[in-house]
């Protein structure tokens, strides 16, 4: 299950390029406006480990990859969550964030820095560039998929 999820999770990202060609700017700016919402909704929710947010607002087939390669289904990071071995997030911020939709699939980009640690103490600062999937159903918006490559530090 898990390898079929990856396999679409990268089948969107690859038409990624595709989609952004063919999109034309969101003129809608309420539209505009309610993802961004959601973008900070979702990241405030994670934060305070609200799980019953995240149960409702992550779509069945979510997939969350780390910097490092690891990855997550919804079930796998929602437990994780839950337990006690979640991470503990001090700071939790999207900027920039940009918006391109594809009829009901949106395409959110932003640079999110994070302060926290893991269960452990390890530290997970950083600052990342972030590629989230949104997903229309039934009306709703619903985060499906999530990709998070560290930015270098300038030297």
């Amino acid at each position: 299950m898990k390898r079929f999820q990856l396999a679409g999770l990268f089948a969107v990202l690859m038409c990624a390029p595709h989609v952004f060609a063919q999109s034309k700017p969101v003129s809608d700016a309420a539209t505009v406006e309610q993802l961004k919402k959601f973008d900070h909704d979702w990241l405030d929710a994670e934060k305070r480990l609200d799980i019953a947010y995240c149960e409702k607002y992550f779509a069945d087939a979510y997939v969350l990859v780390f910097p490092n390669g690891q990855t997550y289904t919804k079930k796998e990071w929602l437990g994780i969550l839950k337990g006690p071995d979640h991470p503990t997030i001090t700071f939790l911020n999207p900027e920039d964030i940009q918006v391109h939709l594809h009829g009901n699939i949106a395409i959110l980009t932003d640079h999110t820095t994070l302060k926290g640690h893991d269960s452990k103490g390890n530290s997970m600062d950083g600052v990342f560039n972030v590629f989230r999937v949104v997903t229309k159903q039934d009306g709703v918006w619903k985060a499906t998929g999530v990709v998070m490559n560290a930015i270098a530090e300038k030297k």
